[in-house]
């Protein structure tokens, strides 16, 4: 298993990150989830629920920068007795979270028969150490879901609400414009400041200094936008901290109240129902 380039980040953001694919991949499976960490008295990382049989799944998280291949589990006491103690609860080992390639994220399903096997050959060393032999984590890597994934329409709702995020933050003049390429197979989505982007298509000399793609309704794990590689699983704040790096310097004046009201109710409207949210020709 060749090991993944790397990228440089911080502990609390490699956790922040697992907990967000966490999120993403228990809706991609039909299971609606929270983050739980702040939820007082909750004894796991995630809270998960079922979205037609209501079962919860209660998920302990623990994050690996790489593979984890063949590494110990170091877990907490309180870790250990909550996962021994509460029936049915999961250990989810989030792998290559610092991948340069967010498709090499995976989530491995450590639960059941397994889970228990591997806490009853734990060592005490003022923390646990729990053995995790090479052949259980392929077994759990070749059961692991591939990375979630987005159409084209469910990618431009995320933009959109990453727009109204910066929005809230005061950036009320970074604008969205999404419209049918004129082969009618592509939507072209646009965002940048008013002064490149004043509501329409914007001309070409200013490609260089906005956020653009085309869009078709494929189901993909990752797009190109705002200079890197976005993938499905990312938050709209992290999508809004992206188009910020991405963007030219731009103050947050709070000054256009009646554009942020267009653009909140034009996410509503056409998240409510699963639509391209387009600024022209809006019939979709």
């Amino acid at each position: 298993m060749k090991p993944p380039k790397l990228v440089a980040m911080s502990n609390h953001t490699t956790e922040n990150r697992a907990i967000a694919y966490v999120i993403a991949h228990e809706r991609a499976a039909g299971r609606t989830a929270e983050d739980a960490r702040h939820i007082p008295g909750s004894l796991f990382d995630v809270e998960s629920r079922d979205d037609v049989t209501g079962e919860k799944r209660l998920i302990e998280i623990k994050a690996f920068g790489g593979t984890g291949r063949g590494d110990f589990l170091w877990l907490e006491p309180n870790q250990v007795e909550a996962l021994e103690q509460i029936p049915g609860s999961h250990l989810y080992l989030v792998t290559n979270v610092r991948s340069a390639d967010p498709s090499e994220i995976r989530v491995l399903d450590l639960t059941g028969e397994q889970l228990r096997a591997r806490l009853k050959a734990k060592r005490e060393k003022h923390y646990f150490e729990v053995p995790m032999p090479v052949a259980v984590y392929d077994d759990l890597h070749a059961d692991a879901m591939g990375p979630p994934t987005a159409t084209g329409t469910e990618f431009s709702l995320q933009v959109l609400e990453a727009v109204t995020v910066l929005h809230q933050r005061g950036y009320h003049r970074i604008r969205f414009v999404a419209m049918w390429a004129p082969n009618g197979l592509n939507v072209r989505m646009f965002v940048g400041r008013d002064s490149e982007v004043p509501g329409g298509h914007p001309r070409e000399e200013f490609f260089d200094q906005i956020a653009y793609t085309s869009l078709n309704d494929a189901d993909e794990p990752a797009r190109d936008f705002a200079g890197t590689s976005i993938p499905a699983w990312w938050s709209a704040e992290m999508i809004a901290d992206q188009l910020l790096a991405a963007l030219p310097p731009i103050e947050p004046t709070a000054d256009d109240p009646a554009y942020v009201t267009e653009l909140q109710e034009l996410f509503e409207r056409h998240g409510a129902v699963g639509t391209v949210p387009l600024t022209e020709k809006d019939e979709y």
